[in-house]
């Protein structure tokens, strides 16, 4: 298991790559692949739920502790992300479909990626102080993505705060609860320790529910991607020149801020990692039928790879943030 989980991780993009390909080739030349549409509720209940399995929703209690570096955070998940998402979104998307641009914006606004924590780690930063920005970001994030998407995305579509909140409750809030309460069993039952080893198998769960959901909703747009390939690299063009500068601008506030390297690597990656399987789902829910999941579906394939690429920055970032307990020849 842990080498299938190994492979699903280390090669995702081109996971996600085959299956969107997949996924055009049978919708276009089967268009009665619709009738899969039934399965997308399930899909997405096994897609979050192990996902807030893994989620230390208590972090939250501990985010008093780190006030500076929770603010910081929040200003950029909040006020400048929605704001940059925008702006990205109407450079990038003007004069395609309004959907796509709405779905971008839609995509740019939800954080707290499941891999933050583990993105975090291995750049040698604070996973605990990662855990309390998701965790924050996730429950803050059910009112402020109806508003962002209401004020920003309005320009092109026609938004109902109210519908969005509703999605983002039943997609977020009952996996959630569902995820907390099985966590605390497993850890009585089986000890802190026990839990933490077989936990490791939820995340390829999440993935692996990811695949056919993906597939199932990118083939109900078959004939209209077909029709213009070009939208999925504008995608990819779009996030790839917008996270990496999500990432700086967190380095840039920590450096101002005198946050430590392990704090400002927790906040990069919880400001820059966005959360597909929960955008799929509120895409899926509240735009169904439309190039909306679009950016959602497409965004795996370059986000994994950025994360990469940040990571091998890590030591220059630290030596940015602490250039006297750094020695120069650091990696």
């Amino acid at each position: 298991m842990q080498t299938f989980a190994h492979i699903m991780t280390k090669y995702l993009p081109l996971w996600v790559g085959l299956d969107i390909i997949l996924a055009i080739t049978v919708g276009y030349l089967f268009p009665a692949v619709s009738v899969l549409e039934h399965l997308v509720p399930l899909l997405l209940f096994l897609m979050l739920y192990p996902m807030m399995v893994t989620l230390r929703i208590e972090e939250v209690g501990n985010a008093l502790k780190h006030p500076k570096l929770l603010a910081t955070a929040m200003v950029l998940n909040f006020a400048v992300t929605p704001l940059l998402g925008w702006l990205w979104g109407h450079i990038f998307f003007s004069g395609t479909n309004s959907y796509l641009t709405a779905g971008f914006i839609l995509k740019t606004l939800i954080p707290g990626s499941g891999m933050v924590a583990a993105w975090t780690g291995y750049a040698r930063g604070k996973v605990g102080s990662a855990l309390v920005i998701v965790a924050v970001s996730l429950l803050l994030s059910l009112v402020m993505v109806p508003f962002w998407m209401w004020v920003l995305a309005g320009a092109y579509v026609t938004i109902e705060p109210l519908v969005i909140f509703r999605a983002m409750g039943l997609i977020v809030v009952a996996p959630l609860v569902a995820g907390v309460l099985t966590r605390r069993y497993a850890v009585r039952r089986w000890g802190q320790a026990k839990f933490q080893e077989r936990a490791k198998v939820f995340p390829v769960i999440s993935t692996c529910a990811m695949m056919p959901m993906l597939f199932i909703i990118v083939s109900f747009q078959a004939v209209m991607i077909v029709e213009n390939l070009y939208w999925m690299l504008l995608v990819i063009v779009a996030i790839g020149t917008m996270y990496p500068l999500l990432y700086m601008a967190a380095i840039a506030f920590a450096k101002i801020g005198g946050v430590d390297y392990g704090d400002a690597v927790a906040m990069g990656y919880s400001v820059t990692a966005k959360a597909h399987a929960i955008t799929i789902g509120v895409a899926a829910t509240v735009f169904a039928g439309t190039p909306a999941v679009l950016p959602a579906a497409v965004a795996p394939v370059i986000q994994v790879p950025l994360m990469l690429a940040m990571l091998k920055t890590s030591g220059r970032v630290e030596r940015y943030l602490s250039p006297r307990a750094v020695p120069e020849q650091a990696a």
